[in-house]
């Protein structure tokens, strides 16, 4: 899939979530259709590999061959805690990289989460954002060599606090 059928297929699932376009039509008002019922499998198979996004897990299942509403209806009714999923790529991400509270917000909202899924991943994650502003502060010296005060600076461009900024400037030096 290309850049262009990605963001149209995002597009496609946006009109779908806003309600703009019927996901099911008159012809899947009764029972699921054995598609449904497999794209219902897949999403959940999916999840337990990775934690994703209703509208990730919606363009996922669409790529790997089911139909948006196929997909729409997969997502919907594979029984998620959208909280928990932000949760789980929450701190998934913390593992890979130093986020500071803001930041994290961003990366779950560009992967698509609700805000407030993503204010409530960030709220209960468990991160210490002192320790976040450290660690990314070692992650930033090691690829540039920064004075402190330019250091600071470019932690609170990352969205740090300015306090979360100096503790970790003043920790990495």
């Amino acid at each position: 899939m290309n850049l262009r059928q990605y963001a149209t297929t995002i597009a496609r699932v946006c009109l779908c979530l806003n309600g703009t376009l019927a996901l099911w039509g008159a012809s899947n008002a009764g029972a699921a259709t054995a598609r449904d019922r497999q794209a219902v499998s897949k999403a959940k198979s999916d999840l337990r590999m990775e934690p994703n996004s209703f509208q990730g897990l919606v363009v996922e299942l669409n790529y790997g061959g089911f139909t948006l509403p196929e997909a729409a209806y997969g997502a919907e009714h594979a029984g998620v805690n959208w909280n928990n999923e932000a949760l789980l790529f929450a701190r998934q991400n913390l593992k890979l990289k130093a986020y500071s509270s803001k930041g994290l917000i961003q990366r779950l909202e560009l992967t698509k989460f609700t805000v407030s899924q993503s204010m409530f991943a960030v709220a209960h994650c468990g991160a210490n954002w002192n320790t976040e502003a450290f660690v990314s502060a070692k992650q930033d010296l090691q690829a540039v060599k920064y004075t402190k005060s330019a250091l600071v600076r470019q932690l609170e461009s990352s969205g740090f606090t300015p306090a979360q900024a100096n503790y970790g400037a003043a920790r990495a030096y």
